[in-house]
Formats: structure tokens, C-alpha cells, sequence
């Protein structure tokens, strides 16, 4: 039998005795914790409940964190994810003896995923939570599901499911974890002192908020992030200009935007977060809605009917619609006599057809509102896809208009397809439709106002003020219809017909080959040019098969005798009457922090945002600021001139546009030292108006 103090004198047992009180000591110290959770179907997602083990027994709170670990570059949100995200969240529920949970956020980043504005965190992030028991506990059970949104090209939500018990009576402070939660803490921010918010208010425009502020030392590069603990803002979406910072102060515009209906900001209480490399602080500002409203009332409802009905009726002399007027004409032409009745009829399902697109966009721009998407007026030309069906089906009906074929309904219906050469109600239906698609790359006057009116407001004002858009476009037809013995004043149909459908058919082809240049910037322009030789080519085929070789060739003859003269009586008399313009100058990409470096330098700032597909915007090119004196105006040494390119889909664009309250191009506005916020422009330029305005706002001190 051995002696229990011989023991004593072997040192490998005193060794071994030691080592197995450090493993004991360290497994009762080790904190309740759920340890690193994954799934199969996110296996880039990570996370990690851990309690601290340090209970304040006065205010019955036990500290904890969640930890998150991302792989490659996938990201997950913030409190406020921003466009389109979905905050995490925890159902706790279910848990014994906890009476509330405060869920802490750290400061996020923004992030740009999948051409959406969102805000969060990756690789990693530590939120810190703080676990209230209830009354009288001394043990519990953290149990639910924790729901983890995570994103990269494309987004996933993890549902964890926890359940972690803790027993107050062996509870022990673990000094990693209690480090590792005031570390976590420490990146929460705060409202600290040295930041005075001077004015946080909506403006006149519908759903516009201007904060400014400053601090007791020079903003580097600050970014600002808002977020609402009020219920009724939950889905509120709040897109952030970028800031205007000069030296300690700072001013940023913010727009509100929801889904279905903007709920009253006024009154209400929102958070702003602010960010500047190591700096970040959180401020609730309540909302006023009188100090910071412009000296302009907001337009009423009525007022922007009214404007949406002229801006309508306007689209209807725009180059755009001249191919679709020209349709309509020749329709009318040919079927004539008709009865009265019909005439109206014909004309009643014009109307009906543009009326029903504007309901169609309004329908559309709303879902894409809804989703977080960015939106704007002609929105449909930044899709490469839309374009290509618009080619094909104006190409389609340019070989109807010249007699190649007739298009016709599936045979199991019975009639004729709604086409354009022919007089079924469909067909005029379908004119009125088509009428509208090809006004979109249009803006006409007053058009602006009431769009960005609309699609700033709830769903049902953008139906409203739309159906008031169509009805505007629709009036013409609207008023043959009411008076169908006007179309009485046409000529009777003849032989000279032949000669006018062709005009009417190169109309609409040149609308093909239009649409066919807006696709340059997806495809190049290598590819552009083998489609525009394979149209040309399938043209002449189909219509060689349907009138004859010698016809083509004696009508592809004439197209080139006619360019051939007309070259030369241009060349001959381009002395006298033709203006040769001026090259464009150099610009540079549209940035508001440029804006405003040049502004605080006295400089003028000149802003253009075009799109290629945009009619309205090439006359104002080519009208006003190709033109003398704006052309030398712009050249000033003393202007910067920035062009936002809205040809393809380009958020930083949209969001400069959103922050103007605009939603669509053209959009020029000028800014200068004595215009800081900045002049806008009309939608259709005027010398006087460019001049003037660089004028106002240059500084006339120096």
C-alpha cells in the first residue's frame, strides 16, 4: 500500500496535480457561449453568442457578443441597411427569464452591392448586446432565432437557431470577453460633446430633410448615416447626399422616400450618425417643418394636374411622336369614308392605348420605388433588353407600313392582328401605346415639375398625376373624337398615297436606327454597325421578296442618286446657309465634391446631365450650348463644366438627380459663389436663362 505523503515527493505528480487544477479553474471560468455556428447553406457566414459572465446585480444586466465572421466579400447590414437590405434580427421570445434585450450597433461603411446603396459591415463586426433578467432570477436561458442577412452579387438570409443557458450562482467574470464587449462598446457611437446639430428640418420639397451642423474642429472626410427607432418610419429608406463641408461646418440634404406612402416626418425623431475616420457620434434631431421651408410653397395637387395635363398635350409635337403621328395619319387616310361612329371609336382606342401606358409606367416606376431601386422618367432606355424589342418591333412595323407583309394574330383567333396598317380597334389601340414609348426619351415643358412631383409622393398620387399625363397626351385624339368630322378636312385618298407611305415607312425606320445607335454604349461600336448592315440587309430581302428584285434595286438606285445630290447642293451652298458648330468642350464627370471644391475657390460650376437617348437633351446641346454667346460663356476659364452620363444606369447620377428633386434629363443647374446651393436651369435651355444664371452666380466682388 503506498504512503499518500510519498506522493508528494514525486515531482511528476505535483506537475500533474497543477495542470488539472488550471484546466478546472479555466472550465468554470469560461463564459456560457454557443461557440462558432455555420450552416451548409451559408458556409462564407460565421457567428458566435458569448456571454461576459460580469452581472450587475443592481440593474440586473448580464453583457454579451455576437460575433460575425465573413469570408472574401460578403457583407451584412447595419440597423438602417439602406436600399433594398434587411437589418439582422433576433427572436428571443422564447427565452426563460429575460426580460428585454438591447441590441448595440457599431458605426457602419457604405457599400455599393449590386448598383444598390447599402450600409454595414464586412469581413467582421462585434455587435455588443445587454441582457435585462427578469426579477428574482438567478438562472435563464437565452433561446431563438437569430435571422443574419448576408450579401455579395448575391444576398442570402441565415436563420441560427440559439439556445444558451446560464446560472447566475456559478456565473464568473471572464476577462477576454468582458475586454473583447467594451471593445465592441467602444466603436458604438455616441453623443459626444464638440458637435452642435444648428437646424435638422424638412424642406418645401416632399420628403426632403436639410441637417446642418458643425464641430470644434475641421471635417476630413465625414459620412453621414440616419436611422429611426420610431415604428412608423420602419420602412422609411434614406438616401444621403454627399455632405458640403467647409472647414467646421457642414451641411448635408437627405431624402425620404417609402415604399407605398411617406408617413409625416414633421415631429419625428430620427438618429444621424456621423463618421470621419476615427470620429463617429450619433445625435437624435426632432424634425421641424417650418424653420428650414423655402420661401416657395410647395405647388398643390391641382396645380401639378394641371401642369402634368400640358406637359402631356406638349409630348405630342416632340420629335419623338412624329413617326407614330405619321402612322396615325396614314390610317385615317385609308379608311376613309367610315361612319361616324367608327371614326370616333378609332380614336376613343388611341387615347385609351396612351392612356393605359402612363398607367403601365406609373404601375412600373411604382414596384421599382417599392424596391428600393432608383427611378426617374425614360428610366426603360438605360435597359438594353427594352431597346432591343423597341427596335424590333418599329423595324417590324416600318415593313408593314410599306406594304411587305401584313401582320396577323395567332390563327386561332380569327381576326386580323392589331398592326398598324389596318383599322381593328386594337390596332389603334396599339398606335396610342406605342405613341407613348417613344415620347418617353422626351421632355417637354411643365413634364419635369409634375414627374418629380409624382414619383416623390405615395402610389397613389403617382397614379393620379400619371393618369393625368396620358389624358394631357391623349387630348388630340380625345378631341377628334368628340368632333370626328374634323377628320372630314383630309384629303380623299388617290394614287398619291404610294408616294406618301413610304415617307411615313422611312419615318419609322429612322426611328429604328435610332433606337439601334441607343444600344452603341452596351454592345460597342463594332457590333453596332454589323446589326445596322444586317437590318439594312433582311430589309432589302423582305422587301425584294414582296415587290421584287427590279423594284429594290430601282428604289436602293434612287435612294443614292437622291444622297448623292443632296451632298452636293449642301456642299455647293454650305457657305451661305449652313452653321458649322463649334466643338464640344472638354468636361469633366459630375462629382459634388467637385461642386463644391470649385464653389469655394470662386469659381462656377456648369452641370449637365444628358443621356444619349434623350431628344430633349441634344436640342439643348445643339441649340444653346453649342450656340454663341453660351459656347464662349462656357469656356471661361473661371467655370468648371461636369456632365453626369445617364445613358446607362449610373446611381451616383440618380442620387444627384434625387437630391435636386428631379427625375429625369435634362437636368443643367449652376453653381457659384454667390449661388452656393445652386441656380436650376429650365428644362428647355434659353440663352438668357444660361447667361443669366452664370451671371447671378458668380462673384462679382473680385
Amino acid at each position: 500500500m503506498y504512503n499518500v505523503y510519498s506522493l508528494w515527493r514525486k515531482p511528476w505528480v505535483l506537475i500533474g496535480l497543477l495542470c488539472g487544477l488550471l484546466f478546472t479553474a479555466d472550465t468554470l471560468a469560461s463564459p456560457p457561449s454557443t461557440g462558432w455556428l455555420t450552416t451548409t447553406e451559408a458556409p462564407h457566414l460565421s457567428v458566435k453568442l458569448t456571454l461576459t459572465g460580469q452581472y450587475d446585480a443592481a440593474s440586473r444586466v448580464l453583457p454579451a457578443t455576437l460575433q460575425v465572421q465573413l469570408a472574401d466579400d460578403w457583407k451584412t447590414y447595419w440597423q438602417a441597411p439602406g436600399e433594398g437590405g434587411v437589418a439582422p434580427s433576433l427572436q428571443w421570445s422564447e427565452s426563460e427569464n429575460l426580460k428585454n434585450l438591447d441590441w448595440f450597433w457599431p458605426a457602419p461603411s457604405r457599400y455599393q452591392v449590386q448598383g444598390f446603396a447599402t450600409q454595414g459591415y464586412q469581413n467582421s463586426v462585434t455587435f455588443p448586446l445587454q441582457l435585462q433578467l427578469a426579477p428574482g432570477a438567478t438562472s435563464g436561458v437565452l433561446q431563438g432565432v437569430l435571422t443574419m442577412p448576408s450579401c455579395t452579387t448575391v444576398c442570402l438570409l441565415t436563420d441560427f437557431a440559439l439556445e444558451l443557458p446560464f446560472d447566475l450562482t456559478t456565473l464568473q467574470a471572464n476577462e477576454e470577453q468582458v475586454f473583447l464587449f467594451s471593445q465592441a462598446m467602444s466603436k458604438v457611437p455616441q453623443a459626444f460633446a464638440g458637435v452642435q446639430i444648428q437646424q435638422a428640418g424638412l424642406t418645401a420639397n416632399p420628403g426632403q430633410i436639410l441637417i446642418q451642423m458643425t464641430r470644434e474642429h475641421t471635417w476630413i472626410t465625414p459620412e453621414i448615416f440616419i436611422h429611426s427607432n420610431d415604428d412608423a418610419l420602419a420602412d422609411v429608406v434614406y438616401q444621403v447626399a454627399v455632405p458640403n463641408v467647409s472647414g467646421a461646418d457642414l451641411s448635408v440634404m437627405i431624402t425620404a422616400s417609402h415604399w407605398l406612402d411617406l408617413p409625416t416626418l414633421a415631429g419625428k425623431t430620427l438618429t444621424i450618425t456621423i463618421t470621419d475616420q476615427d470620429f463617429a457620434a450619433a445625435y437624435p434631431v426632432t424634425l421641424t417643418a417650418s424653420t428650414l421651408a423655402t420661401t416657395d410653397s410647395a405647388p398643390s395637387l391641382l396645380l401639378i394636374l394641371l401642369l402634368a395635363l400640358a406637359g402631356g398635350l406638349i409630348l405630342n409635337i416632340m420629335p419623338c411622336v412624329l413617326p407614330v403621328i405619321g402612322i396615325k395619319l396614314q390610317s385615317l387616310l385609308l379608311s376613309k369614308p367610315q361612319q361616324t361612329s367608327t371614326i370616333r371609336k378609332q380614336f376613343l382606342a388611341s387615347a385609351l392605348g396612351i392612356v393605359a401606358s402612363f398607367w403601365l409606367l406609373a404601375i412600373v416606376l411604382s414596384l421599382l420605388k417599392w424596391s428600393g431601386e432608383s427611378i426617374g422618367w425614360g428610366i426603360q432606355f438605360q435597359n438594353p433588353y427594352f431597346i432591343g424589342v423597341m427596335i424590333l418591333v418599329t423595324w417590324l412595323f416600318t415593313l408593314n407600313l410599306a406594304g411587305a407583309f401584313e401582320l396577323r394574330l395567332p390563327g386561332a383567333l380569327g381576326t386580323r392582328a392589331a398592326t398598324i396598317g389596318n383599322n381593328s380597334y386594337a390596332g389603334h389601340f396599339l398606335q396610342g401605346m406605342l405613341a407613348t414609348v417613344l415620347a418617353t426619351p422626351c421632355t417637354a415643358p411643365f413634364l419635369g415639375t409634375a414627374v418629380a412631383f409624382a414619383l416623390s409622393a405615395d402610389i397613389a398620387t403617382i397614379l393620379l398625376i400619371f393618369t393625368a399625363l396620358g389624358i394631357g397626351m391623349a387630348l388630340p385624339w380625345l378631341l377628334l373624337a368628340a368632333l370626328p368630322q374634323l377628320s372630314g378636312w383630309l384629303p380623299k385618298p388617290g394614287r398619291w398615297l404610294y408616294w406618301v407611305k413610304p415617307i411615313f415607312a422611312t419615318m419609322m425606320f429612322a426611328t429604328s436606327i435610332w433606337l439601334l445607335s441607343l444600344l452603341t454604349p452596351f454592345i460597342g461600336k463594332l457590333a453596332f454597325g454589323l446589326l445596322l448592315v444586317a437590318i439594312l440587309l433582311i430589309t432589302l430581302f423582305v422587301m425584294a421578296r414582296a415587290f421584287g428584285l427590279k423594284i429594290v434595286l430601282y428604289l436602293c438606285s434612287a435612294l443614292i442618286l437622291l444622297g448623292a445630290a443632296t451632298g452636293v447642293v449642301l456642299q455647293l451652298n454650305a457657305p451661305s446657309w449652313q452653321q458649322v458648330l463649334p466643338a464640344d468642350h472638354t468636361w469633366q464627370t459630375l462629382s459634388e465634391q467637385r461642386i463644391q471644391t470649385a464653389v469655394e475657390a470662386g469659381n462656377l460650376v456648369f452641370v449637365d446631365v444628358t443621356a444619349d437617348w434623350c431628344i430633349t437633351c441634344k436640342a439643348n446641346k445643339i441649340g444653346v450650348m453649342l450656340q454663341q454667346p453660351v459656347h464662349d460663356a462656357l469656356a471661361a476659364p473661371d467655370v468648371l463644366r461636369l456632365r453626369g452620363d445617364w445613358t446607362v444606369r449610373n446611381p451616383a447620377v440618380s442620387q444627384y438627380l434625387q437630391s435636386n428633386n428631379t427625375f429625369g434629363v435634362p437636368f443643367n443647374k449652376v453653381y457659384g459663389p454667390a449661388a452656393p446651393a445652386g441656380i436650376a436651369l429650365p428644362t428647355l435651355l434659353t440663352t438668357d436663362a444660361v447667361i443669366q444664371a452664370m451671371e447671378q452666380a458668380r462673384d462679382h466682388t473680385k
